[in-house]
């Protein structure tokens, strides 16, 4: 340990020690390993007085800079602590999911991996082409957070500064319950792959170990997470029904550039590949505090040799999953479509035809999609950003200035609790009532949330996307839905943020485009097929659509992009439905 890291540690710890009313002085909560090194680090070296530091204090008590220590290249990494040592224990890996024949093709998951939260939905053909089983798949239960929910599994990663991966909801807890060292827990871990920097470096403040870590990694670990709880929601769910380690999955894709989009799709296929033997290496090893050195020496011997992942079918984009939930394939069905996804980290628009043609039998006798050209966008506006304006408002109202003694700490939990405070505010009640780490309290209404500046623009933002979509599709849509007056343009709202009053307003009111005004209709909120067969999931089905649509027999996909309906200029060309 060098001395810069240590004089970090023992400020941190600093940080944490209060004088009592008596006088005497106490330190919140536990002290680490890490700490302790550092205290030990400072009263053994014996060259903290020569010249060799970043710094030297000099006899007016300031201090001035000289030339740090140059140590070699191949100077010993730090050591964490004694459960590095697990590194060296042998790891033979479960090639199981690899080894078997190919699972049956009736049934299969869809895996939805959020910004936020992470869904699954697991999707069995029955006899008769017309039914299916469908069952989204409780994760919260083997990922213990169940207080949260059922359903939707956290996506974090937090690592401790003993070396070891915490995933989903103890990623909260440890986080939550480590000292204020520095380190963070890995929230967004999705934006390594919207963004194309999986190979980024991953930044120290989440880092406390000696490993060279990439986006990469900490992506693949949490799939590895991802994996074992819907591995363990299949063994507990199934009634009685023998679910092979290599079923059939497929998985969400975000809305890319289509240079960006086969790149990060063949890397997915392969990454997801990987997190089903990682998991089955593991087992519940993943759940306890996996040992980071464990997990990156597995990988290490994983990645040795070239291995093939038949079991991953592919993806299917998120727009389109959500399309798909809608549809019932019994009726027939020709509609233009502005799928809006409300997620945490983006809100993405995508305009599509969708038309499906069903006989007197119920047969689906043609089925077609397509995006139209140029009209797929995301803005960065979204649940978080409300969060982080709500985090603000609060801290506002309360006002605690940076120069409060505990700002960090009160910053910090409510950093960590806003997502509460939001869901509160935006709930029956239109209120959030705060409380603060110093035991003070903050009351927060919804009107007066509503009327920030950055609210409002939040919601014109929505909107001028709306339009600004519209306006850039070939007018021949626009004459299209207006040349039959049973035609609406409808808007699918969906995600996490479906339900908030600025996004529910998008449909609200007819929109002028392209010199014409269309009326806008909202589609169902949960479709009445799924009402009539599994009427449980509506409180849950804004967030599950993606992987529920997704898991189904027939899907959409998009093959390229629709220029026009062939009314007006340009060619009329409709994708397929697989």
């Amino acid at each position: 340990m060098d001395i810069n890291k240590a004089k970090i540690l023992i400020e941190n710890l600093l940080d944490r020690i209060e004088e009592g009313d008596d006088g005497k002085y106490r330190i919140l909560g536990a002290i680490t390993t890490k700490e302790i090194e550092a205290l030990r680090y400072v009263v053994s070296a014996d060259d903290l007085n020569d010249n060799s530091g970043k710094a030297e204090v000099t006899d007016s008590g300031s201090t001035s800079t000289v030339d740090p220590v140059v140590t070699s290249d191949d100077s010993p990494p730090p050591q964490l602590s004694n459960d590095d040592s697990k590194t060296d224990e042998e790891i033979e890996l479960n090639l199981l999911s690899v080894s078997l024949p190919h699972s049956d093709s009736n049934y299969r998951v869809c895996m939805d991996f959020g910004t936020a939260m992470s869904k699954a939905t697991f999707v069995r053909d029955e006899d008769d082409d017309d039914l299916e089983f469908i069952e989204v798949l409780e994760l919260g239960i083997p990922g213990d957070q169940e207080g949260v929910d059922e359903y939707m599994l956290v996506s974090s990663v937090y690592i401790d500064t003993e070396g070891k991966l915490w995933f989903g909801h103890k990623a909260v807890e440890q986080a939550q319950l480590a000292p204020d060292d520095g380190y963070e827990r890995i929230d967004n871990i999705k934006r390594a792959l919207s963004e194309d920097n999986l190979e980024s470096p991953l930044p120290s403040t989440f880092n406390p170990t000696f490993h060279e870590l990439t986006y990469e990694k900490i992506v693949l670990a949490y799939l590895t997470f991802f994996t074992w709880t819907i591995n363990q929601a299949l063994a507990s769910g199934m009634n009685g029904l023998d679910i092979s380690c290599n079923f059939n999955r497929r998985f969400a894709m975000p809305c890319f550039p289509r240079a960006n989009a086969r790149r990060v799709e063949e890397k997915l296929k392969t990454m997801l590949g990987e997190a089903q033997v990682l998991s089955d290496t593991f087992g519940d090893e993943i759940h306890h505090g996996l040992p980071l050195a464990r997990f990156l020496k597995a990988l290490q011997l994983l990645r040795a040799e070239k291995r093939m992942y038949p079991f991953i079918d592919g993806s299917v984009t998120e727009p389109l999953g959500v399309a798909g939930s809608l549809l019932n394939w019994k009726n027939t069905v020709d509609y233009l479509a502005l799928v809006v996804d409300v997620g945490a980290g983006t809100s993405d628009f995508s305009l599509y035809r969708l038309k499906v043609k069903v006989d007197d039998n119920e047969v689906v006798t043609g089925a077609e999609a397509g995006e139209v050209e140029g009209t797929a966008r995301g803005i960065t506006e979204a649940g978080n950003h409300l969060d982080q304006l709500l985090l603000g408002l609060i801290i506002n109202k309360s006002g605690v200035e940076p120069s409060h003694p505990k700002y960090r700490n009160i910053f910090h939990a409510l950093q960590r609790d806003v997502r509460h405070y939001k869901e509160a505010l935006f709930g029956p009640s239109e209120a959030a009532f705060v409380t603060l780490y110093t035991g003070e309290h903050v009351d927060i209404s919804l009107k007066e949330f509503l009327q920030l500046p950055a609210v409002k623009s939040f919601e014109e933002s929505l909107r001028t996307t709306m339009i600004d979509i519209l306006e850039s599709a070939d007018s021949s849509w626009i004459d299209w839905v207006k040349a039959d007056p049973r035609r609406t343009l409808t808007l699918v709202l969906t995600g996490g943020g479906a339900t908030l009053p600025m996004v529910r307003k998008l449909a609200e009111r007819a929109v002028k485009v392209h010199g014409a005004e269309i009326r806008v209709a909202p589609s169902q909120a949960f479709p009445a097929w799924l009402q009539e067969d599994y009427p449980d999931l509506e409180d849950h089905y804004l967030r599950v659509a993606v992987s529920l649509g997704g898991a189904r027999k027939n899907t959409i996909s998009s093959l390229g992009p629709l220029k026009s309906t062939g009314i007006g200029s340009g060619q009329y060309k409709l994708e397929s439905f697989v």
